[in-house]
């Protein structure tokens, strides 16, 4: 009786605090703080090569780089739409289907990047001029890194789908500390934004050879053994991809739509503050990387996961709030210390970046949620609002600060309608 008294007359706060020491947060503890190691080396990285880099040069590898994550949306499907199926072999304990489907992926994945690649060289020079680069090498390099960076995502996707969390923090903050070594080496030599390219090409390939040794005995496990058909059909895939690659144009195609739009020197400084700004969007990421698999294999035990995602949310918005208030009582003092006296105006664009990218980290963990579920509602969100987000910043782009707020609107509105169709949803359930 007494334990059930307690259990009855605990508050609010006591709740609060309780969600702070379940399996979620566990185990996103352990992601969370690889998500702090790499977000670290990853901001130390982008800081370094903002010194070493001119700020005209530094707005040209932004760009690059956001690019890049639109031409990559297919990792995001591919590691939810992997790590989901992985999660159900994992609950029913088929290490055969496991094994067989990381040579199927694997194979099938390299050759879709290879014919990705080859249809985009011929658009290299155009990519060029659109990014306004001086060389045609830092392209290649873009085009290399495209190619690479498959591999390392099948790796991700099957140490997330089986719960390896801690080996999956250690591989990404590899990766990262390698790009560093790497790009700075490179940079250092005289190749300027090709140098910083090509060091994450090196980091991709070495990181993709580091993961190799925890997955080693569970795939060996599934050598000669039974499985079933393994292969990612295409019609899950789709909305998978819509709604990964709708998220990526909403928060990074500002970049690319900036250095277009804007002088040399304001693209440079609007590329410092997006780089620090946009961790906020990422602070739930060990959280809804976390979320995915458990509630995949719930799902494929017919089990409820309403608790997790209400315990995800609660984490996520501590978690971006505070990030957001820090940048916002703190913006000039970070862009000075990080970058230097050189972006010293960025400070006013980085006080309310974070605030601007607040609703799209609770949309990304909602996201996570429903498709470890199998369900798809944010895709056709993203359809319509990423191109609005688009449009309104090609029509209205009066300053870097008009840029914020047209990005923090979108992002609060897909917020909005999203999680309002999310709770009418469970409230008929």
């Amino acid at each position: 009786m007494t334990g059930v008294s307690q259990q009855a007359d605990s508050g609010p706060l006591q709740r609060w605090v309780g969600m702070f020491h379940g399996k979620l947060a566990r185990a996103g503890a352990w992601l969370f703080a690889g998500t702090l190691a790499g977000g670290v080396l990853g901001y130390v990285y982008q800081v370094v090569m903002g010194r070493m880099l001119s700020p005209q040069e530094y707005g040209v590898f932004s760009a690059m780089m956001a690019l890049f994550a639109v031409l990559s949306a297919p990792h995001g499907t591919l590691m939810m739409v992997v790590s989901r199926k992985v999660s159900e072999y994992r609950a029913r304990h088929d290490a055969g289907s496991t094994a067989h489907f990381y040579r199927s992926v694997s194979t099938r994945t390299m050759l879709a990047a290879t014919v990705l690649v080859i249809f985009a060289l011929p658009v290299a020079p155009h990519i060029q001029a659109s990014l306004k680069s001086h060389g045609i090498g830092s392209v290649y390099a873009l085009a290399a890194l495209l190619w690479v960076s498959f591999p390392p995502i099948v790796n991700d996707a099957f140490l997330q789908g089986l719960q390896r969390f801690s080996w999956f923090s250690f591989s990404s903050t590899l990766r990262i500390l390698l790009k560093l070594v790497f790009s700075v080496a490179l940079v250092a030599l005289g190749l300027g934004v090709a140098g910083a390219v090509g060091g994450i090409v090196l980091a991709s390939v070495a990181g993709w050879l580091a993961a190799l040794v925890p997955l080693y005995r569970p795939l060996a496990e599934g050598r000669g053994r039974p499985y079933r058909t393994a292969h990612l059909a295409l019609r899950p895939v789709v909305p998978v991809l819509i709604a990964n690659t709708a998220f990526v144009a909403m928060t990074q195609l500002d970049m690319v739509l900036v250095n277009y739009f804007f002088p040399p020197h304001e693209a440079g400084l609007y590329a410092a503050a997006s780089v620090l700004g946009k961790a906020v969007m990422y602070l739930p990421v060990g959280i809804a990387t976390a979320l995915f698999p458990m509630v995949a294999e719930r799902h494929a035990r017919d089990e409820s996961s309403a608790a997790l995602l209400i315990q995800a949310v609660a984490l996520a918005a501590t978690l971006c709030a505070s990030g957001a208030v820090a940048y916002f009582l703190l913006g000039d003092w970070i862009i000075e210390s990080f970058y230097g006296a050189s972006y010293r105006d960025a400070g006013d664009v980085l006080r309310y970046f974070g605030f601007a990218m607040m609703p799209m980290g609770l949309v990304m963990v909602a996201e996570y949620f429903l498709i470890a579920k199998g369900r798809v509602l944010f895709a056709y969100l993203f359809a319509v609002i990423a191109p609005l987000e688009m449009i309104a910043i090609y029509l209205r782009h009066d300053s870097l600060l008009t840029v914020v707020a047209i990005m923090g609107v979108c992002g609060l509105l897909l917020a909005v309608v999203g999680y309002s169709m999310l709770w009418r949803t469970y409230r008929r359930g």
